[in-house]
């Protein structure tokens, strides 16, 4: 541990509640107080000393990008709650909540005082991330947590250097490590090697601070598989052994499947730019071309070694294959994420061991890099251990006050999107007529995370599972060229601040969502499999996909704006989706290209008036967001008139069909936009629709008639409804769709 880094990183996170309660920053007892100094200057720009006023309101980080209008976080510790995580449009400042704020900073920093240096810093630091997310800093849009965090990491790199070193980590042979296992019995396996691969990417991000003696506040970002620390200028040097040492224990854990490239870009403080971040992907880059090209000889060659290859995925007999422990302990990893309250989290020294292939769990690869995590079920359930230092990390922070805490133990929170439906007794019996159906002997017992051929089969209509992915659209130009901030390394706590903003969407509110889906009494469930950084990927039930997508972009439209958009708003971020329905038994690597596919079909949308993406695939259909809402409510109205109102199921044949024909006729520019179409399928359209009015009850001929005028009329040709009601017929004979016993729909 560098013990001056720590101390300087200490008084930095100490200055800003000093700061905050209108105090003095306490002086500090050596050389940590100039560089506290300095890199407060360097991180909020000027030659004075930067001056905190807390009664001006906080606009979020997205009022700095272009085009975007001014929403403004509400004061109150951080929850996922409604009222507390979505900012408004109201500029006015609650004084009240702001000194309970200010009050609840002096408090930690007061109660922590009798922590040893490192854990004290943790303390302090979870405590800005609670309390401090949503006041103000002197840089615009960026909180005081995210200021703060990063005038401590300066500080404490400064104090070794008087450069700085940004690294960053980022694992390669994600998408076949999680996804590469058989559809049968996937549920053991999913969540637990998506959520390995997140404590994976922030171990090798503490090996690296352990290596360089580094505070834990110089992690800057964590996520996705990628890692960003900010380390001395002087440690460039140690990079390459960095890489030897995680490259041989992931040769020996996962066989060269999993790679971590780490590259590092060195920089002046005032020297920071955006093209210190462009530099510094390049080498990363540099560095994936050519993997695991820093082991050493007798090392590099046995990536080369003849192994027993792998059974193919997803061919029925894997799944009387033995696991091995790697395996097993995933399987083991995934059940516990289905209970889990928090994380126990316990930083140990590294060692340099070497495992045979296939020997070693998940917490075996983990405690060699430097963290002991384990995983409980309540709160109750952890014990007080005088002897070990962790952090307490809670998946719920709804109650953080409830649990006893040992004497060098802090306590602060992890979002994490750990959501599955557990089954029931109903489900068990439910499963067990299926599988004795199928013929397969998967067990299945109360409290087990449903499996997928279950959650297909709990669908609606038809029998199928749902795979929806989505993403920030332009990330890489939001976070260049739209992204507005000042030069320096003020510019990088704006990065940040944006950063952890959508985190907090991504691992917070998204898993609140899929909590709510799976807790609404409603048939089948969702399984969240990856939500994080700005993207994610979830599983289930088939009918209950389309919903969930559409509830997670107005809930991000809002997140962003601090109201519902307008109609016809374009958002000055947005996001696009891919779903695809798969039956149960399908690859799952399969399913994850084909919603991959999906994703970027919606990223390829494009509107007459040039706005791009902010779109969904779904069906094999592509629509904006501002068209998939009516075209929920048509299908929702189509369900209603076929099962309810008695009209003929070849309504929905119908527009489909008119739907067809109408593409078949559609002609498009010479840059690839569609043209209005009007063709025979309008009069033929006419007909038929007329036709099904004529054949249908009386008390619903207007509407059919109306529908008809909707897609065939004067104003509904040119504005192209057809394509809204094609996808909601569709849609709306899936949901009617009556279901044979015939095993080859699964």
């Amino acid at each position: 541990m560098h013990e001056l880094a720590h101390r300087a990183a200490l008084e930095a996170l100490r200055f800003w509640v000093a700061a905050a309660n209108r105090e003095h920053a306490p002086a500090a007892p050596d050389a940590a107080c100039d560089v506290v100094d300095r890199a407060a200057r360097f991180v909020c720009g000027g030659d004075a000393p930067p001056c905190l006023d807390l009664t001006r309101p906080l606009a979020t980080v997205f009022g700095s990008l272009q085009g975007a209008s001014a929403a403004y976080v509400r004061r109150a510790p951080l929850a996922l709650t409604d009222d507390i995580l979505f900012p408004s449009t109201d500029a006015r400042v609650d004084t009240a909540a702001t000194d309970r704020l200010r009050a609840a900073l002096r408090a930690a920093d007061n109660q922590s005082a009798h922590l040893p240096l490192a854990p004290r810093i943790e303390a302090l630091f979870f405590a800005f991330q609670r309390f401090a997310w949503c006041l103000p800093s002197p840089l615009a849009g960026v909180s005081l947590y995210d200021a703060a965090r990063i005038h401590a990491a300066v500080a404490a790199a400064l104090t070794a250097d008087s450069g700085l070193l940004l690294v960053g980590g980022d694992v390669s042979g994600v998408q076949e490590f999680i996804y590469s296992i058989s559809a049968a019995g996937a549920t053991r396996q999913l969540r637990g090697r998506s959520f390995y691969l997140q404590l994976l990417t922030e171990a090798c991000a503490h090996y690296v601070l352990h290596q360089a003696g580094m505070p834990f506040c110089n992690l800057l970002y964590a996520g996705g598989g990628r890692f960003y620390v900010l380390l001395p200028a002087s440690f460039e040097s140690r990079l390459g052994e960095w890489r030897r040492a995680i490259g041989r224990l992931l040769l020996d854990a996962h066989g060269g499947a999993l790679y971590l490239a780490i590259g590092g870009v060195r920089f002046a403080p005032h020297d920071y730019s955006e093209s210190t971040w462009q530099e510094l992907t390049r080498r990363i880059d540099d560095v994936k071309r050519r993997r695991f090209a820093d082991l050493d000889d007798a090392t590099f060659a046995r990536l080369f070694e003849p192994t027993q290859p792998e059974p193919p995925p997803d061919v029925e007999e894997q799944s009387a294959e033995p696991l091995d422990a790697m395996g097993e302990s995933l399987a083991d990893l995934g059940r516990q994420l289905a209970r889990v309250a928090l994380l126990s989290v316990e930083p140990v020294e590294p060692r340099a061991v070497s495992f045979d292939r296939g020997k070693a769990g998940w917490n075996d690869v983990l405690r060699v890099l430097g963290l002991n995590v384990e995983l409980l079920d309540h709160l109750c359930a952890y014990r007080v251990d005088h002897s070990r230092r962790r952090r307490v990390l809670l998946i719920d922070d709804r109650d953080p006050q409830s649990i006893a805490l040992g004497p060098q133990d802090v306590v602060g929170t992890r979002y994490t999107v750990a959501v599955a439906q557990l089954a029931t007794d109903r489900d068990v019996a439910q499963y067990q007529a299926l599988e004795r159906d199928a013929g397969d002997e998967q067990t299945l017992r109360v409290g087990d995370v449903k499996p997928f051929n279950l959650l297909a089969e709990q669908s609606i209509g038809a029998r199928r599972m749902g795979v929806l992915r989505m993403d920030v659209d332009d990330l890489g130009d939001l976070f260049g060229r739209r992204l507005s901030r000042p030069s320096g390394l003020a510019g990088l706590a704006v990065t940040a601040a944006l950063s952890t903003t959508l985190s907090r969407y991504f691992e917070g509110w998204v898993g609140e969502l899929c909590r709510r889906a799976n807790d609404d009494g409603g048939a089948g469930g969702v399984y969240a499999v990856y939500s994080g950084g700005d993207d994610l990927f979830l599983v289930g039930s088939w009918h209950r996909m389309p919903r969930l997508a559409q509830q997670i972009r107005n809930d991000f439209a809002r997140y962003v704006l601090g109201r519902a958009p307008n109609a016809g708003e374009t958002l000055p971020i947005t996001l696009s989706g891919g779903i695809t329905l798969h039956a149960a038994r399908y690859p799952l690597y399969q399913a994850a290209d084909d919603a991959a596919e999906a994703l970027d079909a919606a990223k390829r949308h494009a509107r007459p008036d040039r706005h791009a993406k902010d779109a969904v695939t779904f069906l094999g259909r592509t629509l904006g967001w501002e068209h998939f809402g009516e075209a929920a409510d048509l299908c929702a109205a189509l369900v209603d008139l076929v099962q309810a109102q008695g009209v003929p199921r070849s309504l929905l044949m119908v527009i489909q069909t008119l739907d067809a024909r109408f593409r078949q006729e559609q002609r498009r520019n010479r840059s690839g936009a569609a043209q209005f179409a009007y063709g025979p399928w309008v009069w033929q359209g006419a007909y038929q629709l007329t036709r099904v009015a004529e054949r249908s009850p009386n008390g619903v001929k207007a509407q059919i008639e109306r529908l008809r005028d909707r897609i065939v009329g004067n104003e509904g040709v040119p504005q192209r409804f057809i394509e809204r009601a094609g996808l909601a017929a569709r849609w709306a004979q899936l949901l009617v769709r009556e279901r044979s016993n015939a095993k080859e729909e699964r």
